[in-house]
């Protein structure tokens, strides 16, 4: 009996005229009817372009290995470029099947088989398959040339758009394209993940935030859309969302298309006036951009690790002796647990032996912070822009360079015009500018109605820490005993103060 195994492929070169893998199955399980053959399976490979090695292609691949070559006789495709449209995968494929006695049904070139097997034959398979490849790079060719002309327009070239935007189909000028804009939802998360990093977050706070809500990375996203199940590792486990990370969130809060800006290649494309070209409305406004971007600055710059889930004074407390930072000890005996912080360099410090019960501190401590701050009025951080231009003048500058390089490179011997006004435009803009005073942005603070007290019973532990760390306290303990700073206030010092 004869064992049949289908071959079947559509591309996703979008100017090959591929027919349908409904009308592929069709003509070949009708000839497998007729030749009362057995259908073993069928390798059907959905959104693969011609030019991938057959070897490598997911459903096809695992066919061709040594363990699964005895299970079928005879590979059957509807047309040649099926197997392929690679000269030299083709050419391959068709050497590897004479080595492993397989037969080979192309049902439109019904010799092919017999070719195989002979130098003339071979010869013309040759031919047969430079046209496929011929074919591939007219299709590569148009493609790239689709890609350059879109580059510089306002249109969504493809793939997956950046978190905060969502692909939409829009009927201009005749024509179905398609653009980005804005998702509330995802806007709502990232202006939530800015607040966060401005209120003292680390990423590494922010990314747990993301993971616990259950938000979905803009990969998973743009899976969804599409009715395909979201997948970590780059698609190796079906089912399981992408986690987020430091670097994830970092890298996402700092691109600039989250002011809706165009990229290529990770680099901001401009058009023909140096300015940058714009998809979509953007999240963030200018100062809450700047502002996101300061703050980003200068977590960068800290010498100070953030760690969430910590001890509730990671952070605060350091050696009382040696000025190391202490850590949190937890003991369980029979079947009580008791909580100390104890030196962290120990035991290599030697004299730094001893410990303090954690909760007389963390007790002792909201205590003092709630007396000298409980009435006092809460303010948060607020931007105040400035007119700091030396970020974009450098920007400015580089571009100049970069245009410059590239006519010298010959870039613009079609077009020399294009060259002047894009320059023209680049050293107006460097001289305006360069004349504009420098007035540096800062934050300022603002009162939000509320007190420390009523703030602090809304804090879970991990937001009492950075409160505490904000206002400035810090605590050395030693051998069953600790001292804060600032010092607690005596009792003359606080009347002094609220005016007693």
């Amino acid at each position: 009996m004869r064992r049949v195994l289908f071959g079947e492929r559509i591309s996703d070169d979008k100017g090959e005229r591929s027919e349908s893998i409904e009308s592929q199955h069709e003509k070949l399980s009708r000839l497998a009817k007729t030749e009362g053959v057995t259908v073993v399976g069928a390798a059907v490979d959905l959104s693969v372009s011609g030019d991938v090695d057959p070897f490598q292609r997911k459903e096809l691949g695992p066919w061709l290995v040594d363990e699964n070559l005895s299970k079928w006789d005879e590979l059957w495709v509807s047309t040649q470029d099926r197997l392929s449209r690679d000269d030299i995968h083709f050419l391959r494929f068709v050497f590897w099947a004479i080595e492993h006695n397989k037969t080979v049904l192309v049902l439109d070139d019904p010799g092919f088989n017999e070719q195989m097997h002979s130098r003339t034959g071979r010869l013309l398979l040759h031919a047969k398959g430079l046209g496929p490849a011929m074919e591939l790079d007219r299709i590569k060719s148009r493609t790239k040339d689709s890609h350059e002309r879109r580059r510089y327009t306002t249109r969504w070239p493809g793939g997956v758009p950046p978190f905060g935007y969502r692909p939409v189909k829009r009927y201009v000028e005749g024509k179905t394209a398609t653009y980005l804009e804005q998702d509330e939802d995802m806007v709502a998360v990232l202006h939530e993940m800015r607040r966060q990093i401005i209120a003292g977050q680390s990423f590494l706070g922010v990314a747990k935030y993301l993971n616990a809500q259950g938000e979905l990375t803009a990969r998973d996203r743009a899976r969804v859309r599409k009715g395909k199940p979201v997948s970590s590792r780059r698609g190796t486990v079906e089912g399981v969302p992408e986690k987020w990370g430091v670097s994830s969130v970092k890298d996402l809060l700092m691109d600039p298309a989250l002011l809706g800006r165009k990229k290529y290649q990770g680099k901001v494309l401009y058009d023909s006036q140096e300015q940058p070209i714009q998809l979509a409305d953007p999240v963030f406004t200018e100062e809450e951009w700047q502002s996101l971007q300061t703050a980003i600055e200068a977590r960068q710059q800290t010498t100070q690790r953030r760690v969430n889930g910590t001890a509730p004074l990671y952070g605060l407390v350091y050696c009382l002796t040696c000025g190391s930072k202490a850590r949190h000890k937890v003991a369980k005996k029979k079947n009580a647990t008791y909580r100390y912080y104890v030196c962290g360099a120990w035991p290599k410090e030697a004299e730094c032996t001893g410990s303090v019960r954690a909760e007389e501190v963390e007790e002792f401590i909201e205590i003092e912070f709630l007396q000298r701050y409980g009435h006092e009025k809460v303010t948060e951080k607020a931007w105040v822009p400035g007119t700091d231009n030396t970020r974009e003048l450098e920007e400015v500058r580089k571009r100049i360079s970069r245009l410059r390089n590239l006519y010298v490179e010959g870039e613009f011997d079609d077009n020399p015009k294009e060259y002047k006004d894009r320059m023209h435009a680049l050293r107006k803009r460097e001289a305006e500018l360069a004349a504009e005073p420098t007035v540096e942005g800062h934050w300022a603070e603002k009162d939000t109605g509320q007190t420390f007290l009523e703030l602090w019973g809304s804090l879970d532990l991990e937001g009492q820490r950075l409160q505490l760390i904000k206002s400035g306290y810090k605590v050395h303990v030693g051998r069953g005993t600790f001292k804060i700073t600032p010092e607690p206030e005596t009792w003359p010092e606080r009347k002094k103060r609220l005016g007693l």
